[in-house]
């Protein structure tokens, strides 16, 4: 275990890290917590034979959408800040900018922060996404330099896919 006392929770606004946050404050009652949502830049994944046809009117307009996506993701860490506190947990938020991989990136920030642990869904808004590119739960899980705390996904009724009371 890590000599820091701070526990990471990644945060998406979906139902399975609102259960995470939950998990945490039940888990880890008072401890220092920071939620992290993880946001991808649009600058980075445009091709770059697209930019340079129009560097002015593309760049432009992927600097806004960045910049969109960066204010958006920061709203999101910070509501789930205030999910925390209400669960018990002493918290702050910060957004922070991926590599295009979001379970690399929370393994990279657990890497040089050395959290106590990484709190998180089992289940986000991935989607198609997860299947192509494989689960963030399961990434971070697999490669995490720290003890890792997946909660399942609560289905309608307060109870999790195993049948466990969220």
């Amino acid at each position: 275990m890590s000599d820091n006392d701070q526990i990471l929770i990644a945060y998406d606004d979906s139902d399975g890290a609102k259960a995470a946050i939950q998990a945490a404050g039940r888990l880890f009652p008072g401890r220092r917590a920071e939620v992290v949502n993880v946001w991808e830049s649009v600058a980075a994944a445009a091709p770059a034979g697209a930019i340079a046809v129009s560097t002015e009117v593309i760049g432009k307009a992927c600097i806004e959408l960045d910049r969109h996506a960066e204010g958006h993701a920061e709203w999101v860490a910070e509501e789930g800040a205030a999910l925390a506190k209400a669960s018990g947990l002493e918290a702050s938020s910060r957004a922070f900018r991926g590599g295009g991989n979001t379970w690399a990136t929370l393994v990279r920030l657990a890497a040089d922060e050395r959290p106590a642990a990484i709190v998180l869904g089992s289940r986000g808004r991935s989607g198609v996404k997860s299947v192509l590119m494989g689960s963030v739960s399961t990434g971070v899980t697999h490669h995490s330099p720290v003890p890792v705390v997946v909660v399942p996904q609560p289905l309608v009724g307060g109870t999790t896919s195993t049948g466990h009371s969220a």
